[in-house]
Parts: structure tokens; sequence; C-alpha cells
């Protein structure tokens, strides 16, 4: 199994190692860290449903859109990249999903954990550390091989990932910004400054290119030859088009829905239908609604509604209708707000 151990590296050539990788069908792990910030999309995301194009311009910070699955991302170099590209044939890829996550994610699990950070599996493809998150994966199949991409984080700028988002309204980016900074975490946030210093981008380039060699074997020290070379030349002209960029889907009007860690999405509605004006924001942890408020029906302000916020707490997608109607016979909705109408336009 090769090793690029590249270190830092332009932002376009950070996602365009492992593409050329998995077309040529070599396998490989890739360490490295971007001399420059990005935003990266999935490959199923929309760019202009997904971001703040203008804020994006203002900051100058260029766009990519990956070939593996996974949410929007900002990435920067206080981020340590790993790359995985393993021929689809590889007897080391299991057969599901969840043991495919629990496989690969082992590594970078030790990996935080040699560094001070006690990192485990958290849901099917997170990991977590002192109650947060503490890096983003996607993982696809790219011409006959399967690539599995990550960030172990030193620090993350919350602030920036929320604005680089295109949402609803500043309540719903606010109502983010606090949910990332209380699920989300890194080692400057966990173990102090002064691990920045202890863990550099090379130390931990290392104990990854241990930990991953643990289960892929024994690591050859590779170098980008010409041949690889010319193979990204000839994916950024392609990737960097404006037409493989802003490659359009369908779009969900009135809906938005952002990830914040395993298991917790903040959501926002817009619920016209129901009441000209309503809107809704509300998490959903673990299957069940939380913190719903409601917004922005004139006439109506946030505590004439609480109580039929509070009547939908924990409630999971099939007990919304039943609750909503017997909220409505106790007469805790507001006339002209309808069961059926809400349930419609919360339902998640």
């Amino acid at each position: 199994m090769r090793l690029y151990l590249l270190g830092e590296v332009s932002w376009q050539r950070s996602q365009l190692i492992y593409h050329a990788l998995a077309r040529l069908g070599r396998e490989g792990l890739v360490l490295l860290w971007p001399a420059e910030p990005y935003v990266c999309l999935g490959f199923h995301q929309d760019l202009t449903q997904e971001l703040d194009l203008e804020f994006c311009r203002r900051r100058g910070l260029p766009v990519f859109r990956r070939e593996v699955g996974g949410g929007t991302v900002y990435l920067d170099r206080e981020q340590v990249f790993w790359q995985v590209v393993l021929r689809r044939d590889n007897p080391l890829i299991p057969f599901s999903h969840q043991a495919f996550y629990r496989r690969f994610l082992g590594p970078v699990a030790r990996a935080y954990q040699r560094a001070g950070l006690m990192a485990e599996l958290h849901g099917i493809n997170d990991l977590a550390a002192e109650g947060g998150k503490v890096c983003g994966t996607g993982a696809g199949e790219i011409a006959d091989c399967v690539a599995f991409v990550g960030n172990l984080m030193r620090d993350f700028d919350c602030d920036t990932m929320c604005r680089v988002l295109r949402l609803p309204d500043e309540r719903f980016r606010r109502r983010l910004a606090g949910l990332m900074e209380q699920n989300l975490t890194h080692l400057r946030g966990t173990l102090g400054p002064e691990a920045l210093k202890r863990w550099n981008h090379q130390r931990l380039a290392g104990l990854l290119a241990q930990e991953f060699a643990r289960l892929l074997g024994p690591l050859q020290p590779a170098e980008v030859d010409p041949e690889l070379e010319d193979q990204m030349r000839r994916l950024e002209r392609r990737m960097l088009d404006p037409s493989w960029v802003h490659f359009p889907r369908k779009p969900r009007p009135g809906r938005r829905a952002v990830k914040v860690r395993a298991g917790l999405y903040l959501h926002h509605r817009r619920l016209g239908e129901a009441m000209p004006g309503l809107r809704a924001i509300f998490t959903v942890e673990d299957g069940r609604l939380r913190g719903l408020e409601f917004y922005g029906a004139a006439g109506l302000d946030g505590q004439t509604l609480a109580p039929l916020a509070a009547g939908l707490e924990g409630a999971a997608r099939p007990e919304l209708a039943p609750r909503l109607a017997e909220l409505a016979r106790q007469k805790l909705l507001p006339a002209g707000l309808t069961p059926g109408k809400l349930a419609r336009g919360l339902s998640f």
C-alpha cells in the first residue's frame, strides 16, 4: 500500500489527489493539509441551495464539488486530511456500511486517543469525544475504487462554517452557531492551545500513518509521479469547471435542514400553508423533535404559541398528527391553524 505523505498542498490538490488515484485504479493512503481555506460540497448537493455565494466571494473562498458523499464543509489548514483509496474488490472492504465505517474510522479514533482526545464511534459515520463530533467523513465509489476521506481537527472555525452556508434567516444562523459550538470539538477546544504546539501537523499525520498501517498493512512511501500528476491536471480541468461545481439538484422549497452531528439535525420550516408568514425552527435528535420555536406570523408572538410548541416536545414523526389533534381538542391551536396542515409542514 502506497503512502502519499504530502504535507501542505494547494486547496485544489488537497482534493484532486485521491480522485486521481481512484481514476488510475491505484490504492493508497494520502495524508495532507490545505494551504488555503475553501468550501467542499458533497456529490449530491446543490451549490445555490447550500452556500451563501456572496459571502464566499467576499471572503475569497473557492468551492469544490467532490465525487463522494457527505455534507458541505469549510476546510482550512487546521485540519489534517486522511484519504484512503481502495479497489472495490479489496477484501478489507466489508459488506455493510456500518461495518465499513467501524473498521476505517478505527485508526482515526486511535490517533485521536494517542493525542489525548478520547474519540470513539458515534452513530454510523461520526467520531465523538467529550460529547462533540471531532471529524467529518465522506465515502463513495470513484471509477473502480472506493474512496474514504475525512479530517482530523486541530481547530475548527464554527463561525465561518455557519457563514458559508445559505440559511433561511439570522435566527436560524444563531441557533446553528450555538449548536455547533456545543456539539463540535477539536484538539484546541478540549486540550487547550498548547496542544496545537505539541501536536503539529506532521506529528498528527505520523500518528494517522502508524494507525492506518495496523489496518492496511505496511505502507510504502510514494511521490506524485508524472502519471499521477497528469491525471490530476485532467481532473482539474473538469472538476473546477463551473458546469461541474454548479450541477443543480431538485429544490425543496420551504425546507432547510443542517446536520450538526450524528443523530442531530437543525430544521427550518416555512408554514405559510398552515398560517401566512408562520415559520418554525427545531432540532431532531435521535428521531425526536426538540426545542420547537414558532415565529413570523402576524399577530402571533412566540409566547402565544409556546404551549403548542411545548406540547410537541419530544415527539417522534408518527406522533405529530395525534399530538396536534389532542392539542386542538385542548384549544391550544390559534384560530385558523389546523392540525393536518401543521403536521404536514413539520414532518421530518
